[in-house]
């Protein structure tokens, strides 16, 4: 007998063998929006047995037990030493407390905006699949992500996970938003070329001196 966590995502035709129905259901249901499924980089869909276990049984999540996150991220920890990392989760618990929300669950990070391994991004996202997040609150749209902030939506929404970003940046141009995307594109790369230079450096003195032990 196989057994599933609740927090597991399963392909289209175990979905469709537990549900009883047939693969292409399923596939139509997606595109109806009636059932919430992810997408492979591949862009195969996996569908959680938790939004499985929603359709079979016809249970709505209770948003009453949910909880507003807040999300804050700040690019170096020279920046955290500043309290700009403290500045965003303040700010944004102060909103959730004018919204009669209580204490929010709170994420941070300290990372670049391109990066999708996110520590805190991780488990945010993982109490959202588990159904305890009514909604995000983050103090700019940059600060959840600086690219795929459609897609993050659509997996939230999906999740019944709303975001709420409490400021706004000032307007740009076209142009200038182009230049900053790039700016954080090569700003990237570029530690993770310094990344991988200081780990080959790294190892060239190590192997260096376990020659040097050995002679």
């Amino acid at each position: 007998m196989t057994y599933f966590s609740m927090n597991e995502y399963v392909r289209v035709g175990v979905a469709a063998k537990l549900m009883g129905v047939c693969p292409e259901t399923i596939r139509r249901w997606d595109k109806d929006g009636k059932i919430a499924c992810m997408r492979t980089v591949g862009g195969h869909r996996r569908i959680a047995l938790i939004e499985i276990t929603r359709l079979l049984t016809g249970e709505e999540p209770d948003d009453s037990v949910k909880k507003l996150a807040v999300y804050a991220r700040v690019s170096s920890h020279d920046q955290k030493k500043k309290g700009d990392l403290e500045r965003q989760v303040e700010a944004a618990k102060d909103y959730c407390q004018e919204q009669g929300a209580g204490d929010p669950l709170v994420f941070t990070d300290v990372a670049s905006g391109l990066k999708t391994d996110r520590p805190g991004l991780a488990k945010l996202c993982q109490q959202i699949e588990q159904g305890q997040v009514k909604a995000v609150v983050v103090t700019y749209q940059d600060r959840l992500t600086r690219f795929g902030w459609d897609y993050l939506e659509r997996l939230f929404h999906n999740f019944g996970t709303a975001i709420k970003v409490i400021r706004q940046l000032p307007d740009q141009s076209v142009q200038e938003e182009l230049v900053q995307d790039l700016i954080a594109i090569i700003t990237s790369f570029s530690g993770r070329v310094h990344g991988l230079r200081s780990h080959k450096n790294k190892r060239a003195k190590n192997k260096t001196f376990k020659h040097q032990s050995t002679a």
